[in-house]
């Protein structure tokens, strides 16, 4: 089966915003571009919300044009996925669930007893959507902050409400899965702040903290989330080195457990949690500016982020 997602790219051409675009491998295209006029189930969408409303139709719709314009048709104009501007694919500042302590492995490395599923609830904690940046962009380590720490993760984008649903349905509610980096500040300032201790948003809410991307998976196209390779490196070196069925909390079970707090809506995020090998187990190997970190998720994509100063 073809994969695909969706991706949203700066105009490059001087339009009025960005442009919702089908990627394929390494290579990007304008949906505009792809789907014939006769073909387009509703008019192209401008926006990731708005492909939201007709998401199945689209999908089927960009599976159809991709078995007739390959990437590799030299009658379409496809583009090198390097010659382009990323921006994060989804919704405009979305809401920004993050799960903390999901993997098995990364609770051990913390020298922590994982929760039981049977008898605990996942534990989430929100972000703003303006610290959400896109593939290939750069993330600022915050001013006076020395520890910043990465962390893999697969992202779910919600698709539809979602409201009170139960585990076995929740995963209905996923439009698709994207790859995150969950850049978070381990300095004193962030981790031991009064009167509560832990600053989340200090910790994790800067603008550009969280690198998200390349694009969307639609969620026909990934069989199962909960069995996927996911590995982060820095500069080359692996750092984490994992697989999604190390989850504590399945995605079903957050999202189903989400959903009884408030209603998730289309274009919500979830990053479910990352694996073991953060900063703290490679010695305190904190990134530094110039640093180039690769987030993958086998079947999903391949994030690549740039650390500068700040």
């Amino acid at each position: 089966m073809t994969t695909f997602g969706f991706a949203t790219v700066l105009d490059e051409d001087g339009g009025d915003g960005p442009v919702l675009s089908v990627m394929a491998g390494d290579r990007v295209l304008p949906l505009h571009d792809l789907v014939s006029e006769e073909e387009r189930p509703t008019p192209v969408p401008d926006t990731f919300d708005a492909l939201l409303d007709r998401w199945d139709a689209w999908v089927d719709t960009v599976l159809r044009a991709l078995r007739t314009s390959p990437p590799d048709d030299a009658g379409r104009p496809w583009r090198a996925a390097s010659e382009v501007t990323f921006l994060p694919p989804t919704a405009y500042r979305p809401t920004v669930y993050c799960a903390g302590a999901n993997y098995r492995d990364h609770v051990a490395e913390m020298g922590a007893v994982p929760p039981d599923p049977a008898t605990a609830r996942p534990f989430h904690f929100l972000v703003p959507g303006a610290a959400l940046s896109g593939h290939r962009g750069e993330s600022p380590r915050p001013p006076g902050m020395r520890r910043l720490d990465w962390e893999a993760e697969l992202a779910a984008v919600i698709g539809r409400r979602a409201d009170s649903v139960s585990v076995e349905e929740a995963l209905d509610y996923v439009a698709g899965y994207t790859v995150a980096n969950d850049l978070s500040c381990r300095d004193d300032e962030a981790l031991s702040a009064p009167p509560f201790g832990i600053h989340w948003l200090l910790q994790k809410g800067w603008r550009g903290l969280k690198p998200l991307g390349p694009a969307v998976v639609p969620a026909s196209l990934v069989p199962t989330p909960h069995d996927l390779p996911i590995r982060l490196s820095v500069n080359g070196e692996v750092r984490q080195n994992s697989n999604t069925s190390q989850m504590i909390f399945s995605l079903a079970e957050q999202i189903s457990a989400l959903s009884k707090l408030a209603p998730l809506h289309p274009g919500d995020l979830l990053l479910s949690g990352t694996p073991a090998g953060t900063a703290a187990a490679h010695q305190g190997r904190y990134l530094e500016p110039g640093d180039e970190v690769v987030v993958e998720v086998v079947g999903v994509g391949r994030l690549e982020t740039r650390v500068t100063g700040g």
